[in-house]
Parts: structure tokens; C-alpha cells; sequence
């Protein structure tokens, strides 16, 4: 076995094992490093054909990461496939899902270090499952290239990954907002009917998304004219209304000789390794899929995405691309049709034949060596087809990804389900893609599935998972066919009210969250942070998963009950009462909200909250130090809320200030420079 190790810059390591082909190319940089795998805590062995990794886990050794997992954050105990299946119907502890990341943080007495092994196969993660004081990871790969980051804190460790996968793009401000989806919104006048609604009713809307079934017989880049007769009326209608419209796109291409997409396409597709067209069956029917690994198709996929948008689609959801594919499904369906057999459900019969391949870099690959990177390519396609149209807003939604995947897109956690016990899961399950490099992620707020046994329809549950996902990067209510409606319209008064107040409160938080957005973008730092992120010494915060922090300055723990429990590390005010807090606290508020101290918090309304000496920079940069509030250019301040203090001196005039708890609120209502502060 042959094994060279490159050091780069800003703690970053390259482990090379044999002559491996990576899946996705990550620029990287360096010089051979006279380290030897002792230095990264590793023992790397080959064992028939797979690559076993082995390092030591600590009694206290936390182990962070591996994308979207039905797990407790703390993937300690656990074994993990690293393998993109349509996961359906999930439940806790359902294993794989449809977003797999092959990237660990372990954490060992608050010093963080990560570790990413750059194959898309299935590799499998043991965390102290089979051997109690070891980490075991088997690549399926005589050889395999790994990335060792430095750290030694977790957002250190992440700025490196970000470093080396890549930054999170800057999402236009509304992909924020509240948004809407069904399984399947049509014809275009009723939904239409459904925003006017919405906004007779006080709920602001920024998106709308459509389903599969807008389309012609499924065909991608088509419009069912019964359903949309007009399509380009719908959409100026929509826009005119302040709201955007976003459209699904599979990757399933329908055979159909009478089909330009299908045509244009030929060449481009994924092949049998006998040289034949793989064809499958998804919802057209029988389809095809583009080879995304291709160059040639990417670039003819952006052209098709490019000509799309152009008609005035505002965003592209990709769905169905773990990749997924019906044939296995319903060969055994058909076989057992006319029996009282139950088939069990098997995820893994929805994934591409083994002997499917693929062009990667000139180079033929088995589909199982690079299936984990099918929805990066495709991402990085559709990316660039906002770029070929001249777009300077680019939102894409993906259900599956790779590393690397939010340089392009959101993500969410698929076809989740409105029940009890899937409400802490959902959180888990957001904060584990979280912290795991990609910062724009949610839920599907309702639930997708529809009448399932398991299924909880009440109000309750609803306003609980609109509470639960009110600082959620994405933010969007969706169902299936079979489902109840899911938007807020639709509750009776007591549950619509609160509802209300959820999608008011996340609004005015909103300049606040694009803020963190901007510093995604230039750090790779999450958005919503699980608590250990921010108090890496703190055991305690290793098993708090019912709470999560916005940023560095608040903290959040949704209520899912008439009362519950917040453990707040340090010094904290409640945003609705100003009191200070800290330690376990008991609360039966609505929004239990919690603002730090030294924290810089900037408001919808032009409101702000500056507190101790801290700073925020945005579009401006906003710092208080001492008593002093200074802002880089001038800036519009309605209410501040600060520490206690008598008044405060604007251009020589003073301003006096009301008492709001432990602190106090001053109504400004001008564009300010300086702020004074007196005591």
C-alpha cells in the first residue's frame, strides 16, 4: 500500500492512498509533509480490495457529521452507510436517507478535528459500534483520497471544509421567506386564488413551488395546457403579487421519439457497462437519465435550464436524484401482484442497476463508485444554467447531495411525516446537515406523507412543526396527494393565530438570518448551530437537541408543549420580556427566544438590539463598545434595545429610554452614525 501525505495551508492535509479517482476534484494545494498517520490519529490498512481506516474513540470523544442521518447528533454507536437512497416513509433510525457527506468532526475534550474521505461509494461508518474504542470506516475502493482539517474548533474545522468543497452561495434574500408546495398545486387559477388568500389573511408569501403535475405527461421543460393554459399569465399573475414561482424538474427524460428534450439528449445519458442506453421507468414511464458526470452534459442540461428560466421560472427544484429509479420496484410489484404476499419495503431496489456507468473525466466508472456525486453534478448543472440565462438570483432546492453540494443549493429532509416522535427528529436531523457544511437546509413544514397510520393531522402538531422550523434556513409547508392542507388558512382560529405570529416573528428576524447567509457565503459557517457549536467545553450541550442557536447571538428552543425546559449557557434576555436568564429555566412562552449577551441583532422594521461590546456586519458594519454604538455608514435605527441605560445623545440631542426588563428600549426613529450610550 502506498500512502503520501500533503500538507497545504490553514491546517489542511491530504492522505493519499494507492492511486485513487476521486469523484469531485477539490482544488487543493500543498507540499509532501514528513508527518506519518500517527500525527492524524489513523491506521489505514487494505483488506480484499476495500480500504479500512481505524482511529481510536476517546470515553468522551464526541463524533459529529455524515450529512442526514435519523440519529441522535452525536453519531457515537452508530453505523452509518454512506449510500443516497429515496428513503420514503422514514422513521427514527432509518438508515441511509437520501444526502450522504463522508465528513466527520470528532471532538476530544473541546479540540475539534475533521476528517473527509472523498468517495462517493458506499462507505460505511462504524462509530464505536463494533469495536468499542474505535472509529472503523471501510472504503469499497482499492484506493481513496482523505482530508484531514486541523481545526481545533468545530466552525474552525468547518471554514476548512468550505475551504476545500467549496463556499455556500448567496441566495437572494426571498428564498428566506415563507413558502408554499403541494403535491400538486393546479389548475394556475386556483393558485392564484390560494396567495390571494393567504394574503387576505395576513400571511406573507414569497414562494410558491410546483410538483410533477404541471408538466405533460411528466415530460421535463413542459406544461400540461388544461392544468396551465396560460403559462406565462400565471406567472406574471404570481409575480405581481410579490411571490416567486418555483418548478420541479426530475432527472427522468421520457423516451419518446417525438420529445425534443428526449432528443437533443442522445448521447448524454447514463449507459449499460455493455454499451447499451440504461433505460428505466420513473414517472414519465419508461425514461432515461443524463450522465452528469459528463461535461458534454452538463453543458446541454444548463442550456435546457437556461431556456426555462427565461420564460420567468424564479427557481429549480431537484428532486428524485439520489438517483432514483422504479424498475426493480415494479418488476417485484409485478411478480407478487396476484399473491396476498406483503412486500417489504427495501429502499435499495429504488437504486440504478449495478451495471449501470458512467463518464467521469474521460474515464468509464461503475455507477456504485460515484452514486453519492450524481446530484452534485446535477446541481452544478442546473447552477450554471441560472448563469447561462444572466441570472444573478440563483435558488435551487435538492433532495440528495455529495460534498460540495452547497456551493449550489438548499436542502431538506425529504418525505418526512406529521407525528409525535418525528418533531425532536426533524431538529436532530436538520442540525446533523447543518454541521455538516451545508448551511441552507429545512423540512417540509406538515409533513409530506399523507394518511399513513402514523400520521398525527391535528392543529396542534402543525402549529408545533411551524414553531419547531421558525428559524430554519428553508422554510416551506408541503404535502402529499393524500394529505390534509398544510396551509395556515385552513387551521381554526386559536392554531391560525399562532401560526401567524411563527411566520411574523421569522420575518422579523429576517434581515438578521440573511446576515448569517452573507457570513455563510464567506465562511462556510452554519446558519442554525446546534448549542455544543458555540460552548465546545460544555458537555452539557453534547445532548441538547430540542433547542438550537441563529447564529452566534440567539438562541432558540421551540415549544412543542403548554411548558418545557431551556438550558442557556451563560448569560442570556428573553426577546419578549428583556429579563435576563441563565442556566435551566423553565418557560411556558409561546417563542422562547433568548438574545446574548454581546450580541449585535439587526431587526425587520429597522429595529436593533446592541448589547455588551460586540459587532455585526452586514451591509454595514454595526459595533458597540463601551458606551458607544457606531455604525459605518449611516443607518436608519427605529427601536434599540440595549443595556439599562437612562437615555442616549443622538447629534447632541437627547433621547430618553424606558425600562424593558434588565435592559432598555429608546425610540429613535432617524438615520444615526453614533449612538451614546449614558448609564
Amino acid at each position: 500500500m502506498k500512502v503520501v501525505i500533503k500538507e497545504g495551508k490553514g491546517g489542511i492535509y491530504k492522505i493519499i492512498v494507492n492511486d485513487p479517482f476521486p469523484p469531485v476534484e477539490f482544488p487543493f494545494e500543498g507540499k509532501e509533509s514528513e508527518k506519518d498517520l500517527s500525527f492524524f490519529s489513523l491506521n489505514i490498512t487494505e483488506s480484499e480490495g476495500n480500504i479500512v481506516i481505524e482511529k481510536d474513540l476517546d470515553i468522551k470523544e464526541h463524533v459529529l457529521g455524515l450529512g442526514e442521518k435519523a440519529y441522535e447528533l452525536d453519531r457515537r454507536r452508530g453505523r452509518f452507510i454512506m449510500y443516497n437512497v429515496d428513503a420514503g416513509a422514514y422513521d427514527k433510525f432509518s438508515e441511509p436517507l437520501y444526502l450522504n457527506v463522508p465528513f466527520i468532526i470528532t471532538v476530544k475534550h473541546g479540540v475539534a478535528k475533521g476528517y473527509f474521505i472523498n468517495s462517493a461509494s458506499k462507505v460505511i461508518f462504524d462509530i464505536g459500534f463494533e469495536d468499542y474504542g474505535k472509529i472503523k470506516i471501510k472504503i469499497p475502493e482499492p484506493s481513496v483520497e482523505i482530508y484531514y482539517f486541523e481545526g481545533p474548533t468545530v466552525e474552525k474545522v468547518l471554514e476548512q471544509y468550505a475551504e476545500l468543497t467549496g463556499k455556500p452561495f448567496l441566495p437572494p434574500i426571498w428564498a428566506f421567506g415563507y413558502m408554499i408546495s403541494r403535491y400538486s398545486y393546479f389548475p394556475q387559477d386556483k393558485i392564484v386564488k390560494l396567495l390571494d388568500e393567504l394574503k387576505e389573511e395576513g400571511f406573507r408569501v414569497s414562494g410558491v413551488f410546483l410538483d410533477i403535475d404541471y408538466m405533460d405527461s411528466f415530460k421535463l421543460f413542459t406544461w400540461d395546457r388544461n392544468r396551465f393554459p396560460d403559462p406565462r399569465r400565471f406567472i406574471d399573475e404570481v409575480h405581481s403579487r410579490g411571490v416567486k414561482v418555483i418548478t420541479i424538474v426530475d432527472h427522468s427524460v421520457r423516451v419518446d421519439q417525438n420529445y425534443n428534450v428526449f432528443i437533443s439528449g442522445l448521447g448524454k445519458y447514463c449507459e449499460m457497462s455493455s454499451g447499451e442506453l440504461f433505460v428505466g421507468k420513473l414517472w414519465p414511464g419508461n425514461s432515461v437519465y443524463p450522465d452528469f458526470f459528463r461535461e458534454e452534459t452538463r453543458d446541454w442540461w444548463s442550456g435546457l435550464i437556461s431556456s426555462w428560466l427565461s420564460q420567468g421560472i424564479d427557481g429549480i427544484w431537484l428532486d428524485m436524484n439520489e438517483p432514483t429509479d422504479f424498475t426493480k420496484v415494479q418488476e417485484i410489484l409485478d411478480i407478487f401482484k396476484d399473491t396476498p404476499i406483503q412486500i417489504k419495503d427495501n429502499r435499495f431496489y429504488t437504486t440504478f442497476p449495478d451495471n449501470v456507468v458512467h463518464y467521469l473525466r474521460g474515464k468509464k466508472v461503475p455507477h456504485s463508485q460515484v452514486r453519492n456525486a450524481y446530484p452534485y453534478y446535477e446541481a452544478m448543472a442546473t447552477f450554471e444554467g441560472f448563469k447561462k440565462a444572466g441570472r444573478d438570483e440563483i435558488f435551487i432546492l435538492s433532495r440528495s447531495g455529495y460534498a460540495g453540494i452547497q456551493k449550489y443549493a438548499f436542502v431538506w429532509t425529504g418525505d418526512n411525516t406529521s407525528s409525535w416522535d418525528q418533531l425532536r427528529l426533524q431538529l436532530q436531523t436538520v442540525l446533523g446537515l447543518s454541521i455538516s457544511g451545508i448551511p441552507y437546509v429545512g423540512i417540509d413544514i406538515g409533513g409530506f406523507q399523507g394518511r399513513l397510520s402514523k400520521v398525527e393531522n391535528s392543529p396542534e402538531i402543525l402549529l408545533y412543526m411551524f414553531r419547531l422550523a421558525m428559524f430554519f434556513p428553508f422554510f416551506r409547508t408541503h404535502k402529499a396527494k393524500d394529505g390534509i392542507d398544510v396551509e395556515p388558512i385552513y387551521l381554526p382560529y386559536y392554531y391560525k393565530e399562532k401560526v401567524r405570529d411563527v411566520i411574523n416573528t421569522r420575518y422579523k428576524f429576517l434581515p438578521y438570518i440573511y446576515c448569517l447567509a452573507k457570513e455563510a457565503h464567506e465562511t462556510g459557517h452554519p446558519i442554525i448551530r446546534p448549542l455544543f457549536y458555540e460552548f465546545p467545553e460544555d458537555e452539557d450541550t453534547y445532548r441538547i437537541d430540542d433547542e438550537y442557536m441563529l447564529g452566534k447571538y440567539v438562541l432558540y428552543a421551540p415549544q412543542l408543549g403548554e411548558s418545557r425546559v431551556v438550558y442557556l449557557p451563560g448569560k442570556w434576555f428573553e426577546f419578549s420580556t428583556g429579563e435576563e436568564r441563565s442556566g435551566w429555566v423553565k418557560t411556558n412562552a409561546d417563542l422562547p427566544i433568548y438574545i446574548r449577551e454581546n450580541s449585535v441583532v439587526n431587526l425587520d422594521g429597522n429595529d436593533l438590539i446592541a448589547l455588551g461590546n460586540s459587532k455585526l456586519k452586514c451591509e454595514i458594519e454595526i459595533e458597540k463598545k463601551g458606551n458607544i454604538i457606531t455604525f459605518s455608514k449611516p443607518y436608519f435605527v427605529n427601536m434599540l434595545v440595549t443595556d439599562k441605560v437612562e437615555k442616549v445623545i443622538i447629534d447632541g440631542n437627547e433621547v430618553k429610554a424606558e425600562d424593558f426588563g434588565a435592559l432598555s428600549k429608546v425610540k429613535i426613529n432617524k438615520e444615526v452614525r453614533k449612538v451614546e450610550l449614558v448609564y
